[in-house]
């Protein structure tokens, strides 16, 4: 039920809408066409154009010329077939917006071939609107532990002093605020489930859970929240055993609707290559005896915390989840342990170009906990800690977003930063004479060989 306690951060997210709306929609150089479907975007939506436009999904029309050669980066099979590298998790949640852009392209008087401004500002569309939901459902879940003022900074900082806020507006193609959505998403079932196991709960966890893994594998990892949800002892193991054993059918519909939702996947993999199952990456893997944890969190290339080190309130709020959530604190420990290790051990541990390390992006869902418990006990704390705490903060604010502002203004470079780089743009919007010299551009034939 509303009430004036929550009105405040419903205001916030309304105000975070429009800020992204208009980031999107004011012309600039990041929003014209050949500058959304580009690099990973280019596989995610392929499946679109390929299915619906040029009606052949196994891509047998493409040839190295243009316009084929721009607008799809096909794998070829042992076989000599072409197939679409990436899953088709995102191609789903772009439907709708493509939808709409395929039938409004050619009254508006643009070419509906899948590629024009009706369907890039379509794709741009789509991440911006999925970003905004992921904040009113984080926002209904904060609010069930926290105070409105804790909710409304936490979502505040998430969405404009992190890397989401590049995600979901500049590049909201790529599969970062799809995955934000979903993460949320899921923390709100989670929490709702285990409150009552109703059978509705069930079927969306199942499918919210397929929809994750199906945007990007690795992320499935996210399950493990919601089987280690409220665990604080060996005993609550044994009375989560019963739970699911008691919630038998519940827990076997979850599992059988997430792999429902890959079916489409399956049947894509089995026309393209003759396989039910098959790994695109080819020759790109891990490498789980070098994990760059450090370089991951601290490094200059994408550090996640010296480019948003308003974040790093984070690790004294996961300390005090334990006594403000003490159902999330080990969940939320063991997936950011895990979560770190596996991002940090894959061949590229850079992730190509963007903006620092864009594949801890959608986990800012899951962050947020820890956020908000960390500024509950900031607003609660007596007045002299405040006032000793606040510029630290106000500082760490300020470079999160000056940061983004950098990045915009390609000071920040996408993949080659170093410290003597960094420290030559530091507080500047433009480049010095001696910025391209600092660069030092990571070697990718080598990083695959594990020369990283």
């Amino acid at each position: 039920m509303k009430t004036k306690k929550n009105i405040a951060s419903l205001v916030a997210v309304i105000v975070l809408a429009i800020i992204y709306f208009v980031q999107i929609a004011v012309p600039n150089k990041f929003n014209k066409p050949e500058r959304v479907i580009a690099y990973d975007v280019i596989s995610y939506y392929s499946y679109l154009p390929a299915l619906f436009i040029e009606k052949d999904i196994k891509l047998s029309f493409w040839k190295n010329e243009d316009p084929y050669k721009k607008r799809y980066w096909p794998l070829t099979t042992d076989e000599g077939d072409f197939m679409i590298k990436t899953t088709c998790g995102l191609s789903i949640m772009y439907s709708p917006f493509f939808a709409v852009a395929h039938i409004l392209a050619e009254p508006l008087g643009y070419e509906p071939n899948g590629f024009t401004y009706p369907y890039t500002f379509a794709l741009l569309f789509s991440g911006m609107f999925y970003a905004v939901l992921g904040f009113f459902i984080l926002r209904k879940f904060l609010l069930r532990y926290f105070s409105d003022l804790a909710t409304l900074i936490t979502i505040a900082v998430i969405a404009l002093c992190t890397p989401l806020y590049w995600y979901a507006t500049f590049e909201s193609a790529m599969s970062h605020s799809y995955g934000f959505f979903l993460f949320s998403a899921f923390l709100y079932l989670t929490d709702l489930w285990y409150a009552d196991q109703k059978w509705k709960y069930a079927i969306a966890i199942g499918l919210v859970v397929g929809m994750i893994s199906l945007v990007r594998p690795s992320n499935l990892l996210v399950v493990l929240v919601f089987l280690l949800y409220g665990i604080t002892s060996f005993k609550h193991v044994r009375d989560r055993v019963l739970l699911f054993l008691h919630e038998y059918k519940k827990c076997l519909l979850m599992v059988v609707l997430a792999v429902m939702v890959w079916i489409p996947q399956l049947v894509y993999w089995k026309v393209a290559t003759g396989h039910l199952v098959y790994y695109s990456y080819v020759d790109e893997g891990f490498f789980w005896l070098d994990p760059k944890i450090f370089e991951c969190l601290f490094g200059f290339r994408k550090g996640f915390f010296l480019y948003s080190p308003i974040l790093l309130c984070i690790l004294p709020g996961i300390w005090f989840l334990r006594k403000k959530c003490p159902q999330y604190f080990i969940p939320i420990l063991i997936f950011s342990i895990l979560n770190l290790y596996i991002i940090s051990s894959w061949w590229c541990w850079w992730y190509g170009g963007g903006y620092s390390m864009r594949p801890l992006v959608e986990s800012l869902a899951l962050m947020a906990i820890p956020l908000a418990a960390f500024f509950e006990w900031f607003f609660s704390r007596k007045k002299i800690v405040k006032i000793a705490v606040a510029p630290v903060l106000c500082l760490m604010i300020f470079f999160s977003s000056f940061h983004i502002v950098q990045y915009c203004h390609e000071v920040i470079h996408y993949d080659s930063m170093t410290g003597k780089a960094y420290f030559d743009s530091f507080l500047r919007l433009d480049r010095s004479d001696e910025y391209w010299n600092l660069l030092d551009s990571p070697d990718y034939d080598e990083a695959r060989k594990g020369n990283r």
